[in-house]
């Protein structure tokens, strides 16, 4: 009779408890596996008040009529005199009403210290409830490194809901390819959007486009996916993209004949957004050009055909800003400039219309003015100033 040996003789216990062994080690085993599949997933997550701004910002940048939405930047300036320093609260308050109330901006892009940043915090977050209610408010990040500094300051100001960080120190990107070679250069980026997303509020990476550079669909989705992957995981709420600035050689063939730099056309983006990707975040696109001769109109008419949810206006489309950053004549330029951007009238023609109203007091003062105007005592159209002076602050159209 075949008598089994100790080595392979297993009673049914000891094989119940070898059973039950294998299945807890496959276990741990397929439980690790997954912890250290999504661990980077989760290493970033949104705090209550991050998604709180999520939600306000993404109200804000997206338009349900699939108009382009309108967002000015404000560079509020940091003055030496102390006496301006005491008045400009009271001028930073009457900007965020002006923008809020008359231009009837979107969002407000704000560069500048976070001391003079809070009044308009303030202004905007006690119109919560009111119409028209409050615009968020983008902080933009011009030193990187000041990040913790500045967001701990943040936290104390009222309105503000996210930060825009220049991907890569502002460097021009012209392909995914390029992203991805960068993005192995900034590993600290992920960690500055955890905690940009830690303090409360949302990262809007801005990603600067070399011109000229075509983006085909495939490419942009790619480009999305890798910009989520530099955000730790997560998708963010909005992803300025902004055209880098031609080389030398290009601007010197923008002179004319006599030496004189000819009015350059608006340059936007050269990228259309994906039907795909368009419900994922909000897209908006940069727009830095004079104003006058309609480009700020062609740039915000190119961004909507490109499927663009919104347009920034940088700074630099209010003449004269960096000269005499007088925030009285900036409230005025944005609320004329955006009223006209966001205007269905024609503008390639000009009609009046009169409502009959009575005892209109505003009305009646108009119609003073005109008749003065009709009777030529102020002189003709041809008499009553001459020419344009751009460098004077005179500009036709937007």
């Amino acid at each position: 009779m075949y008598q089994p040996s100790d080595s392979n003789f297993t009673t049914a216990p000891d094989k119940l408890k070898m059973n039950l062994c294998n299945t807890i080690t496959l276990s741990l085993l397929l439980s690790t596996h997954h912890y250290v599949k999504t661990v980077h997933s989760l290493s970033i997550t949104e705090s209550p008040r991050a998604q709180t701004a999520r939600s306000r910002l993404t109200e804000a940048l997206r338009s349900p009529s699939k108009k382009l939405t309108i967002h000015p930047e404000v560079v509020l300036p940091e003055p030496s005199d102390p006496t301006a320093l005491l008045l400009r609260a009271s001028e930073v308050t009457k900007l965020s009403s002006t923008l809020r109330t008359r231009a009837k901006a979107n969002a407000i892009f704000v560069e500048g210290t976070v001391d003079a940043l809070a009044p308009m915090g303030k202004e905007q977050d006690d119109a919560r409830g009111n119409f028209p209610g409050p615009l968020p408010i983008i902080y933009s990040l011009t030193d990187e490194d000041s990040l913790s500094s500045s967001l701990e300051q943040l936290q104390d100001v009222d309105g503000v809901e996210g930060v825009m960080l220049p991907f890569f120190g502002g460097k021009q990107i012209e392909s995914v390819d390029s992203y991805l070679e960068e993005a192995k250069n900034y590993p600290i980026l992920t960690e500055r959007c955890g905690a940009i997303f830690e303090a409360g509020f949302q990262p809007i990476p801005e990603i600067v486009l070399a011109p000229g550079a075509e983006w085909v669909e495939e490419d942009v989705i790619r480009l999305i996916d890798a910009v989520k992957d530099t955000c730790g995981g997560l998708d963010p709420v909005s992803i300025v993209f902004t055209n880098g600035e031609a080389a030398a050689e290009d601007e010197e063939a923008t002179e004319d004949e006599d030496g004189e730099k000819e009015e350059e056309e608006p340059s936007t983006p050269n990228m259309t957004i994906p039907a795909s990707i368009s419900k994922r975040l909000s897209f908006v696109g940069s727009i830095r050009t004079n104003a006058g001769g309609g480009r700020m109109n062609t740039a915000t008419t190119a961004l909507s055909a490109c499927k663009f949810n919104g347009a920034f206006l940088r700074a630099d489309c209010v003449p004269g800003y960096r000269l005499n950053p007088d925030l009285n004549i900036v409230g005025g330029f944005w609320s004329a400039a955006i009223g006209d951007l966001k205007s269905l009238k024609s503008k390639s023609f000009s009609f009046r219309s009169k409502v009959k109203l009575e005892k209109d007091v505003p009305m009646e003062w108009y119609n003073y003015q005109k008749d003065i105007m009709d009777s030529g005592a102020l002189g003709g159209p041809s008499t009553g100033g001459g020419d344009l002076n751009p460098e004077a602050g005179d500009y036709k159209g937007f």
